[in-house]
């Protein structure tokens, strides 16, 4: 599981030494030093915001962890990325978590054909990106990509065809849901639409199931836009990510008591069904992980798309 920029670095903590970085390259000589792999991170980095270097090792990929964090000091040097990290809770620091940088943002702007932002700006972004309380919840997200993207890989069989970030995936969901990513799932002939919800326990369970209510909506409006395009007969699923056991049990008792999965459904409608992992299960998103509301069995992530709600039997 890529690391989620919480597991302190083992170098000892008494005199760290602190890179400088000069100045910003050329534009133009910055474009011609970076390969596709670079510019496949800026279009990652813009859609998904913040990602630590074992994250980015697994998704773009590279051969191993060391070869990814010397182009990302490359990288960080010429400005392309910024980066930042916190004190853990014993003292030592955090994993690099890497986002755009000045250079970065204009790269990526003039491949778009857009004027880049102010280096201002960009500072000011990354500095709400670092006091965000939110960041762990995102580097959360990240972490089942990075891993569902490198079980991908390394299967001849499975494919991840789309992960789109919440800003993307709410936009897929025309606003009435606003998941923490859409994602489309490919393994042999089967193919699943999933809207994944990360829950690190730190909103109350009466909120996270108020989001029934738009998944609901969704349902009556056709679906995500993925799930037309493919004419899933199946629909799509709801997917919690819970931090503990514990959480997931709780959170499963109340949607048992609210589920909107079950009534009949009329013309224009699809199909949706809800499932739950929780903890270190979520190290291996695509295992036998996910629990169906209503069933004690517990299966793989591309097996959902086979599985009916009882009331769909």
């Amino acid at each position: 599981m890529p690391d989620n920029g919480n597991t302190p670095e083992t170098s000892p903590p008494a005199r760290r030494r602190i890179r400088h970085r000069g100045g910003i390259a050329d534009p133009v000589e910055l474009a011609s030093r970076l390969t596709e792999r670079d510019r496949t991170l800026l279009r990652l980095l813009d859609e998904h915001r913040v990602l630590t270097s074992g994250q980015i090792a697994d998704l773009l990929p590279y051969p191993n962890l060391n070869r990814a964090q010397r182009r990302l000091l490359a990288l960080w040097h010429w400005h392309v990325l910024d980066r930042f990290r916190h004190p853990a809770a014993n003292g030592a620091l955090t994993g690099w978590r890497y986002t755009l940088g000045v250079a970065g943002h204009g790269v990526l702007a003039a491949m778009r054909g857009l004027a880049p932002p102010r280096p201002s700006s960009v500072r000011e972004q990354v500095l709400r990106l670092a006091a965000d309380p939110r960041l762990a919840h995102l580097l959360g997200i990240n972490d089942v990509f990075a891993a569902l993207s490198a079980h991908a890989r390394s299967s001849d069989e499975a494919e991840l065809r789309l992960w789109h970030g919440e800003r993307s995936a709410t936009a897929d969901c025309g606003g009435l849901a606003r998941p923490d990513a859409l994602l489309v799932y490919r393994e042999h002939s089967t193919q699943l639409v999933a809207c994944y919800e990360h829950d690190t326990g730190t909103e109350p369970l009466t909120r996270v199931v108020e989001k029934l209510d738009g998944y609901a909506e969704l349902a009556r409006a056709g679906g995500p836009h993925p799930a037309r395009k493919t004419q899933q007969r199946q629909g799509f699923w709801v997917l919690f990510g819970l931090h503990s056991p514990a959480r997931e049990a709780n959170l499963r008792e109340r949607l048992a008591a609210v589920d909107h999965t079950g009534p009949a459904l009329a013309d224009g409608d699809v199909g949706w069904h809800i499932a739950t992992a929780s903890g270190d299960d979520l190290h291996a998103p695509a295992g036998p992980v996910w629990l169906p509301l209503h069933t004690r069995q517990r299966t793989r992530l591309a097996d959902l798309a086979r599985t009916r709600a009882p009331a769909d039997r």
